[in-house]
């Protein structure tokens, strides 16, 4: 049981099939969950393990978006849990254990970084994308700063502000540019911006596990497949250079007693 851990679910009514679909793979962590909604756009779903709150209103976009994550942020440090596992609706990680990696340092934001432009130049402008993970010290600075946000002037409505109106803009705003608080790639995560839900699964075949944009039980089948394949290969692998096994040409595989 990963009692430490808290696995947040950040979704409104919309992605309540999404939700359910992904049920499993937010459970499977053994680590409580709890699902944090818009009150004008509630998702209740009863299952072992799950809580449910509410807070803000709902949206994909504008300055009320971003006051939602703020209560929401606070909802989930109410809990007493010192890890947090932030996703969208959207966002998962495909294996029951999560990297151990994650809990190496207490100061960072892991998630996955991607750069507007598309490109890796130094003129990239990175953004911070789910799903998050991150020490209870690191949320608890962004909930303590989320006011900054009302510091900026509105945009104009046809303008995203450089992105901060949306959460993932928000999320990059006051950790980089506020906060500087350090920040690193998912080393084994893929999403499907900008390069199309292809590439995801190209990435699930060379081990990644740490996804966002995942839109349909569809799309998770070949990610999980994807990654299954790339667990057996590895298997064979290690089998390959294992001195206790025996490969025969054109004949089935003995394996040593020892074993």
């Amino acid at each position: 049981m990963n009692e430490d851990t808290l696995v947040v679910v950040h979704c409104y009514e919309g992605d309540r099939d999404l939700v359910h679909t992904l049920m499993h793979y937010y459970t499977h962590h053994e680590a409580p969950v709890l699902l944090l909604s818009p009150s004008d756009s509630p998702v209740v779903i009863a299952h072992d393990g799950v809580e449910c709150e509410s807070a803000g209103k709902k949206g994909w976009k504008g300055r009320h978006t971003l006051r939602r994550q703020a209560a929401h942020w606070k909802l989930a440090l109410q809990r007493p849990q010192n890890w947090f596992f932030l996703n969208d609706a959207d966002s998962l990680c495909l294996t029951p254990e999560l990297p151990e990696y994650l809990y190496s340092d207490p100061f960072k934001i892991w998630c996955n970084v991607l750069c507007h432009e598309g490109e890796h130049l130094e003129s990239d402008r990175p953004n911070l994308n789910p799903p998050y993970f991150m020490h209870r010290s690191v949320l608890q600075v962004l909930s303590d700063n989320a006011r900054l946000l009302e510091q900026r002037p509105e945009p104009p409505k046809d303008d995203l502000g450089f992105g901060v109106e949306a959460i993932d803009g928000f999320y990059t705003y006051l950790a980089i540019n506020e906060l500087s608080i350090p920040y690193e790639n998912f080393p084994d995560g893929a999403t499907t911006w900008p390069r199309g839900f292809d590439s995801v699964i190209e990435a699930a075949r060379r081990g990644a596990r740490m996804f966002h944009g995942v839109k349909n039980g569809t799309q998770l089948s070949f990610l999980q497949y994807g990654y299954n394949g790339w667990l057996i290969e590895n298997a064979l692998r290690k089998q390959a250079s294992d001195p206790r096994y025996e490969f025969i040409h054109d004949g089935p595989v003995t394996v040593s007693e020892e074993i």
